[in-house]
């Protein structure tokens, strides 16, 4: 969306890049009016000009975000009277629903902190709804931390209970250098939570400091807000059945249930065109960056889309354009790690060369567009032994080649050949279906 303003936004940042400042002349000036600047990081540069390639950051960031979300009175109050707003705009400016949330003043303010050893971390605001939490937090460091990363985060709540079921999604920074660092953490709850007091848990390691945290916050308000509609409608995608069972819409996320017929020729992996449309033809695209779907069963999951909650349209729709999809026989991969072979994969001869070095086994995808999609699911060896994937991993495109890679433990004993389910494969099929919401 915005894309005029996204280019216009881009020629403006060249300009500042290319521009050659009178540090002397302007410095005392800059520093009065934009104390705050300090917080962007940048490619290091000579003292002077860093500090002052900083501000400028600052104000095409600024500018970025005033520009791309038609910014209302009300954002732009938040803005300017919320301390640390700024860093949680960029964190979410992708997400037109949690925007949105912001403007509409459903973000909470917490501000608490915990310091040990020279790091303060503070959980700086919340956005909070009865399906899900939003936590915005900031990691500041006295002095430089050097290979800083989280080893560890979880949220519980402070009467002893567990969480309802979940999901959770967070980053695992490892930094080379590091004084601040702001981020959020995401908690999407199967059921409905009536929890109001929790405490939040981080392992902070970095070669100066090992220290846990472990910061107690509330929740100011946890309104019901949910809106149901039970559909129940079936669509047609190059022959394969898929139908819309239930949407539910939150202010933090649209959650839709869908089922695909159990008599498909095709297992569908990925909804990757599929959005919500209003009568003005607004769009609420799939989330990005955080929970994207739940899995419920082999045939059925909960899609997350951004939330039109606070739009509240006349009209709005579902439309799905494509989809990534395999044929069922081919939603496997087989290889053999002792020879170094690919036994068996989906048509269309998209990998090749696979090694194994130590406890890492990778491979080749042959693919003309980047495809950042974590392919490995479940694996299993020749007598139907589940293998413990340790982690996995895949380099950007070079050549139109991508390398897939995942560790197994050497610890680990298994027959070959070994079996890797696919979640996710560069194969897919078009339509054009439309499914009326409201």
């Amino acid at each position: 969306m915005f894309e005029k303003e996204e280019r216009e936004l881009k020629n403006l940042k060249e300009k500042y890049e290319n521009v050659d400042i009178p540090l002397d002349d302007i410095d005392e000036a800059i520093q009065i009016g934009f104390q705050n600047a300090k917080e962007v990081k940048m490619i290091k540069k000579p003292k002077r000009k860093f500090r002052i390639w900083s501000i400028v950051a600052a104000a095409v960031f600024l500018f970025g975000i005033l520009a791309s979300i038609r910014v209302s009175p009300t954002f732009a109050d938040y803005l300017t009277n919320i301390p640390g707003m700024e860093k949680i705009v960029k964190l979410i400016r992708d997400d037109k629903g949690l925007i949105s949330a912001v403007e509409n003043k459903y973000a909470q303010e917490i501000n608490i902190s915990q310091e040990k050893s020279g790091i303060k971390v503070t959980i700086d605001s919340v956005i909070a709804d009865e399906q899900g939490i939003l936590i915005f937090y900031t990691i500041d460091a006295k002095e430089t931390q050097h290979n800083f990363t989280l080893k560890e985060v979880s949220l519980k709540p402070s009467n002893g209970e567990e969480l309802p079921e979940h999901t959770s999604s967070f980053d695992l920074p490892v930094e080379d250098e590091l004084n601040t660092y702001t981020s959020k953490i995401e908690y999407l709850f199967q059921e409905t939570n009536e929890q109001k007091d929790f405490n939040l848990d981080l392992k902070i390691k970095s070669k100066e400091v090992s220290e846990q945290f472990s910061i107690p916050f509330s929740l100011k308000k946890l309104e019901k807000t949910k809106q149901i509609y039970e559909l129940n409608k079936t669509v047609m995608i190059d022959g394969q059945k898929i139908t819309i069972k239930k949407v539910t819409v939150y202010p933090l996320r649209v959650a839709v249930q869908v089922k695909m017929d159990p008599n498909n020729t095709k297992k569908i992996l990925d909804f990757t065109d599929f959005e919500l449309l209003d009568q003005n033809g607004e769009v609420w695209s799939k989330i990005t960056n955080g929970t994207t779907a739940n899995i419920l069963s082999d045939n059925e999951r909960i899609i997350y889309l951004q939330s039109n909650y606070f739009k509240d349209p006349k009209e709005l729709y579902f439309v799905i354009n494509k989809l990534q999809a395999i044929d069922k026989e081919d939603e496997y991969l087989v290889i053999d790690t002792e020879k170094q072979k690919i036994l068996k994969q989906p048509r269309g001869n998209y990998l090749s060369d696979l090694k194994k070095e130590g406890d890492t086994i990778f491979f080749t995808l042959n693919t003309k567009k980047e495809f950042n999609y974590d392919m490995i699911g479940s694996i299993t060896d020749a007598n139907g032994k589940e293998i413990e994937m340790n982690e996995s991993y895949m380099e950007g495109n070079v050549n139109n080649k991508q390398i897939i890679g995942f560790k197994i433990s050497s610890r680990q004993k298994y027959m070959n050949p070994i079996k890797i389910d696919l979640v996710s494969f560069p194969s897919y099929i078009e339509g054009d279906a439309k499914v009326r919401v409201k």
